[in-house]
């Protein structure tokens, strides 16, 4: 069988940066072929090659044996070239159908064949065997539900070959096995598929081939069932990775924070659980479950309808996440890009944030002098890879805009740092550091709360592990009481309590 989609001997230069080097694919109708790497590696260029984003500056890309060349995604797109993006183009203020046919609308004459784009977006929906109405507003739709859409637009295409950038990464568990309902429907209709991810574990639910790309340059081409998980992760890294969760026996401290029946209508109710210095605490649960919303709460992000917080005893009640700052507590975001970082500017900047109220020169500025040291000192202590302290934010790595987000917080001396899925989008070497650094953290006496969807995760890193579902807690469990089967049990089921 022909390949539906190639490259061949692909390169791309940046002023300065050699993107890819003679990297050749193939990729065929009815197949999904995952391309991995670290942050960095040249995945997203490639991508942004094979969609028209970018033309190489060497090789070529060839579309049922034809040689294209494309200037512009939509040119990409006519030819059958479809990408659905980790960050969902969802235009939240029209309705489903609208959002499907955007910019293809159907049309009577010179007007709008609404009645025609309505049925037509639910016989593609009906087709999927999904419960969603073409005439509702996307703004309605939960996350999984905007992913649906964005596959029922490739659909409507008719795309030959379809590119899925990291699109498990903010869904639950049900909802993957939804994704890949649909991933098998594309493979029926004998598209191809380019699947993006840093799971490694979906490999082998999902996929039968893998490219693996390091530095810009193809390492491999493997069949997924001829291979072990660490195989291709050696293979991204470059060397033998042995246990990137870096899993440590530390030991338990003094009480740090401890929380007594919160409550917030409606989102979570009667929260109570402690966490001590020298350890981390993962909360586990399906998406929804509130576990984001309590540390919102905690963080004096949003407002309490009751209960009480307690750091080192003392019971505090933070009114804004300035308060929670200014008694060092930290918390990242888990949407580092909306809420975590300021994109256009300097990493130094970044780091010095929460920091600025304490250190004013006598005229009351920022002390730029205090602001370099820092900067410098945590981006070599961290090893934050950029050219230096000036860099833009935006330009970094997934995983070096992670370390810039967690050196602000220890800038800021925090004793307790929440984290929201802190290593969601960065690849597996940049994990392994961001869990070493962790480590150091909880061993020099801080404490930190970590929420995680990813069971291997928790199991990996966690000393306990509380499980929240529906906005209760339903269980917490000891390092050595924690399995896959245990949590989920917990995270999956009412309890007799509720």
């Amino acid at each position: 069988m022909e390949p539906i989609l190639q490259v061949k001997n692909i390169s791309k230069v940046f002023p300065g940066v050699k993107a890819l080097t003679d990297v050749s694919a193939d990729f065929y109708a009815g197949e999904v072929h995952t391309l991995v790497g670290e942050n960095g590696a040249g995945k997203s260029t490639l991508i942004k090659i094979i969609s028209g984003v970018y033309t190489p500056t060497e090789g070529k890309v060839i579309m049922e044996g034809k040689e294209m060349d494309f200037t512009s995604p939509g040119q990409a797109i006519e030819a059958g070239i479809a990408v659905i993006h980790q960050e969902l183009s969802i235009a939240k203020d029209l309705t489903v159908a609208e959002n499907i046919y955007l910019g293809r609308e159907p049309k009577k004459g010179k007007f709008l064949d609404r009645r025609k784009m309505n049925q037509d977006a639910q016989d593609i929906l009906d087709f999927m065997k999904v419960k969603i109405k073409a005439t509702q507003n996307a703004g309605e739709l939960n996350t999984a539900q905007q992913q649906m859409v964005e596959i029922a637009k490739v659909i409507s295409k008719n795309a030959k070959v379809v590119v899925m950038d990291e699109p498990t990464s903010s869904l639950s568990e049900s909802e993957i096995d939804a994704l890949f309902e649909q991933v098998n429907i594309l493979k029926k209709k004998n598209v191809a598929i380019i699947y993006i991810t840093h799971r490694m574990k979906e490999l082998a639910q999902i996929c039968e081939r893998v490219t693996v790309l390091r530095d810009g340059c193809k390492v491999d081409t493997m069949m997924v069932a001829d291979v072990t998980e660490k195989q291709i992760v050696n293979s991204m890294v470059g060397r033998e990775m042995g246990d990137y969760y870096n899993k440590h026996e530390h030991t338990r401290g003094k009480e740090m924070l401890r929380v007594e029946g919160l409550t917030r209508k409606g989102v979570f109710q009667d929260i109570s659980f402690a966490a001590y210095a020298g350890e981390i605490v993962g909360f586990s649960g399906l998406v929804g479950a509130g576990r984001t919303e309590v540390m919102e709460a905690i963080f004096g992000a949003t407002h309490l309808d009751s209960g009480k917080i307690f750091l080192e005893g003392k019971e505090v009640t933070f009114k804004s996440p300035k308060e929670a700052i200014e008694s060092n507590v930290g918390l990242v975001t888990e949407d580092r890009r909306r809420t975590g970082l300021l994109l256009k500017k300097k990493i130094s900047e970044n780091i010095s944030l929460p920091s600025l109220p304490n250190h004013k020169n006598s005229i009351n500025f920022v002390d730029t002098k205090w602001e370099k040291t820092v900067a410098e000192e945590y981006m070599k202590k961290l090893r934050i890879k950029a050219p230096n302290i000036d860099t833009i934010l935006n330009t970094l790595s997934g995983g070096n805009q992670q370390k810039v987000i967690l050196s602000k917080w220890l800038v800021a001396e925090s004793n307790i740092l929440i984290l929201d899925e802190p290593t969601r989008g960065i690849d597996v070497n940049a994990r392994s550091e961001f869990y070493t650094l962790m480590n150091e953290f909880v061993e020099a006496g801080g404490c930190i709360i970590m929420i995680s969807s990813e069971l291997p995760e928790i199991l990996g890193v966690a000393d306990r592990v509380i499980i929240m579902r529906g906005g209760r807690i339903t269980g917490e469990l000891e390092r050595h009481e924690a399995t896959e089967q245990s949590i989920m049990a917990l995270a999956s089921f009412t309890s007799d309590a509720e």
